[in-house]
């Protein structure tokens, strides 16, 4: 199976408090980096899945570049269709509570903006050779419409932020799935329940919705079937990029043509083992 991914590819800056965060306050704790980016980590646990994955995403020029291309010498991914920019490469700096998840993060992904819909047009015959390809929304609003619009193959997007989430709004009824999560879900819809807000996205014209809920599991819906898919007790470990490994089960299940229950189940199962294995890069 071939696969496209376009999206954000960064390094990515982790900190792990030992003990409760304070505001205002340092805490001590520990500081891991790795090569991350939405695009990049669905890219990353598709190739461990065993497809033939291709990233297309905007590379930096600058010691953070140098970086990035160490820590992905032996991801087996290929970049040839990715740009090269003179921008600083895409970094996000995120810290965990205590518990592991998100407390806070920031983003520095300007180098995106060099995905230009004429950039992409010398690509898009390669994104229509493959199986199926995943968006995420660091790409710039445009960009992603001209995807949308002329791509001939299933587009499975991630809304990636509520910040973010607005750029997509255009392209619903061009998508085969969409993966938010709960705040992505009522940010893009206005429903808070998400019962309502999946439903919302149905009528928008997406064919199949995956709400994320983190602990609680997964909410899927199509206009034939609907349910709820809890997750695995979760391991004691930072739990971002967790999301992307269950957009990349997700998206592996559906180009597989598996009903959209059995694609939410492999979503978590996915997801579940990445996080035992401490591999979310």
């Amino acid at each position: 199976m071939k696969i496209m991914v376009v999206g954000g590819m960064n390094l990515d800056l982790l900190g792990v408090p030992t003990t409760s965060l304070l505001p205002r306050d340092s805490a001590p704790g520990r500081i891991t980096m790795r090569s991350g980016g939405v695009g990049h980590n669905i890219a990353s646990r598709l190739r461990q899945l065993g497809a033939n994955v291709q990233l297309i995403t905007a590379l930096g020029n600058d010691e953070r570049a140098r970086l990035l291309s160490l820590l992905c010498r032996d991801s087996g991914l290929d970049f040839s269709l990715s740009v090269q920019t003179d921008r600083p490469a895409p970094c996000y700096l995120c810290i965990h509570d205590e518990a592991g998840d998100m407390a806070m993060a920031v983003n520095d992904m300007s180098a995106m903006d060099e995905l230009t819909p004429e950039v992409l047009s010398s690509r898009i015959s390669a994104i229509n050779e493959a199986d199926g390809c995943v968006l995420d929304a660091n790409l710039p609003q445009n960009t992603l419409l001209y995807i949308a619009q002329h791509a001939q193959v299933p587009l499975i997007l991630d809304p990636v932020s509520c910040a973010k989430a607005p750029r997509i709004k255009g392209i619903f009824p061009y998508l085969t799935a969409i993966k938010p999560n709960r705040l992505e879900a009522a940010a893009l819809t206005g429903e808070k329940n998400v019962e309502k807000a999946a439903r919302s996205l149905l009528e928008a014209g997406v064919q199949n919705v995956f709400v994320s809920l983190g602990p609680e599991g997964i909410y899927y819906a199509n206009p034939e079937a609907s349910g709820y898919i809890p997750a695995h007790p979760l391991p004691s470990t930072p739990l971002t990029g967790a999301g992307d490994a269950l957009c990349a089960g997700l998206t592996a299940a559906l180009l597989e043509h598996r009903s959209i229950r059995d694609c939410a189940k492999y979503g978590i199962d996915t997801a579940y083992h990445a996080l035992l294995r401490g591999n979310l890069s």
